[in-house]
């Protein structure tokens, strides 16, 4: 416990990657949007929120490249690399879906900044009771950041070439099932399915895919070299 201690305590020391430089970039969106809705008569809803999401994404290839080979050279097992890593990302992800819920009902308040700007309160995605305004952007964000940690895994553990590979056969896969897909008359089916899902179902099929992120990140982990 004292060594995934030890691991949290060492992501926190870099608090421009985990808390401050997402925030900056999302911000930044929010301020350019915010004057553009200043000069416009429309209502502007943006996806500008999806900046703090890209960012997860990038973060958890990044930080994984950055500290892997660091703690290990400290001694630190990678079971407890792991375990420590997914406490911030769990602390951080907890942190960032507060604010940006916290932001969505001051949107709310101040009945759009006052310029029509939807940018934390959007239709769809924070639709429903307010605890779904809370999981939604916390289980994206969770999603993302996985998945940047297992892109980061697999190129820790199999390099360039099977980050080719595993590239190669994700691109043979997808092109067999849109040509399945066209061939086989699914795609109206699939668009009908999709158009019915809110966004909480979504989330909820999110949910064992980060289960499969962590844990195969996780096996990766332990087989990867320095």
């Amino acid at each position: 416990m004292n060594r995934v201690a030890s691991v949290v305590k060492m992501h926190s020391r870099d608090k421009w990657s985990w808390f401050i430089v997402p925030w900056l970039v999302m911000l930044s969106s929010f301020i350019v949007n915010l004057g553009i809705s200043i000069f416009i008569e429309e209502p502007l809803k943006t996806g500008g929120l999806a900046s703090i999401y890209i960012y997860m994404f990038v973060a958890g290839i990044i930080t994984l490249a950055q500290t892997f080979p660091f703690a290990l050279g400290m001694s630190v097992s990678r079971t407890d690399y792991f375990l420590g890593t997914s406490a911030m990302i769990l602390l951080s992800s907890v942190g960032s879906a507060i604010m940006l819920f916290l932001l969505g009902l001051a949107e709310g308040w101040t009945d759009d900044w006052g310029s029509d700007l939807n940018f934390f309160h959007l239709p769809y995605i924070t639709d429903g009771p307010l605890i779904n305004q809370l999981t939604v952007p916390l289980v994206i964000l969770l999603f993302m950041h996985y998945l940047g940690i297992l892109i980061a895994a697999v190129h820790k553990r199999t390099g360039k070439n099977g980050m080719f590979i595993v590239s190669g056969i994700l691109l043979v896969a997808g092109t067999v099932l849109g040509f399945l897909a066209n061939y086989l008359n699914w795609y109206p089916a699939i668009f009908e399915w999709m158009g019915n899902q809110t966004a909480v179902d979504y989330i909820l099929w999110m949910l064992p895919f980060i289960v499969v992120f962590a844990a195969a990140s996780y096996l990766l982990l332990r087989k990867a070299t320095i």
